[in-house]
């Protein structure tokens, strides 16, 4: 294992977003929200390709028929292979003048599972909604900036976080119904020495819980009872996701940003906005794809 998380992409993304291992392909996919943009890189090549779209995209998840469905300010979309837009599944369901899609994935299931956030940041009145092919249905209220979305390696536990509370909570969950039970806390941040906020999450085959700790230039990684075993400090101040990929599921890659950093703190941080990397023992799988076939 490297133990340490370098850049894999020198890029200069406002801010970097949803990783996404595509095994079929043997590559990643990630966004950068503000620069409205999907990004592709073959694991094999290094071939780097970007489709732009005219408007924030937050995180995309693949189709099991092909494709992907992407969140945009607009609502979510059905992408074809290319990542071109082919039909509009639902409509935003905040004011888009200032909210948006935020942090999404699949439970093990195939439910598209994606929270929203209040761009302001002055009310708690975001959400995190759940996708079945047919409805997007809110299941979890009051939050101002949804993330941290996963899911145990058994599918039992849901966890996710409202990123300002510095809190990471966790649901029972029931994979066959797609119901959640009532919330507890699980990490708190503001108790312990740790720098930074819960941002995007993935877990490993340990069912251990890696997050980016954004503004703590670090990724963290809980185990099952939620205590904390290891930190890995990257060279970019606001990490924002990680994420498991390679063939063999021992790539971490992780998204960062650059949004709201000044001229001196760019200076000091400046591979923020790059993809970066690190090879781990324990491996993760890939994320689960979209199946608009799953019971509601």
């Amino acid at each position: 294992m490297s133990n340490v998380l370098s850049p894999h992409l020198t890029l200069t993304m406002g801010l970097g977003e949803g990783p996404l291992w595509h095994p079929e392909q043997n590559a990643l996919y990630w966004v950068d929200i503000l620069g409205g943009a999907l990004h592709r890189l073959d694991f094999a090549t290094d071939e780097h390709s970007v489709v732009a779209y005219d408007e924030a995209i937050t995180c995309v998840v693949r189709h099991a028929d092909g494709g992907f469905v992407a969140a945009m300010r607009s609502g979510l979309w059905r992408l074809d292979d290319q990542g071109a837009r082919q039909t509009r599944l639902a409509d935003a369901p905040e004011d888009s003048r200032d909210h948006r899609f935020n942090d999404g994935g699949c439970d093990p299931a195939g439910r598209f599972w994606i929270g929203t956030m209040n761009e302001t940041q002055a009310t708690a009145d975001a959400s995190l909604y759940c996708y079945d092919g047919q409805t997007l249905r809110a299941r979890l209220g009051d939050m101002t900036i949804t993330n941290g979305l996963a899911f145990s390696t058994d599918g039992r536990w849901m966890y996710h976080t409202d990123t300002p509370s510095r809190v990471i909570r966790r649901h029972a969950f029931d994979p066959a119904s797609g119901e959640i039970g009532p919330g507890e806390t699980w990490v708190d941040l503001n108790t312990l020495d740790i720098e930074g906020s819960p941002d995007g999450a993935a877990v490993d085959a340990e069912d251990h819980y890696w997050t980016a700790l954004f503004g703590g230039a670090a990724v963290a990684r809980f185990d099952p009872d939620g205590q904390l075993v290891a930190r890995y400090p990257l060279a970019a101040l606001q990490p924002t996701m990680p994420a498991f990929g390679g063939p063999d599921g021992r790539t971490l890659f992780v998204t960062t940003a650059r949004e709201n950093m000044d001229a001196a703190t760019l200076a000091e941080w400046p591979h923020s906005g790059s993809v970066f990397s690190m090879t781990v023992d324990v491996p993760g799988r890939a994320a689960a794809a979209f199946n608009p076939g799953v019971n509601p």
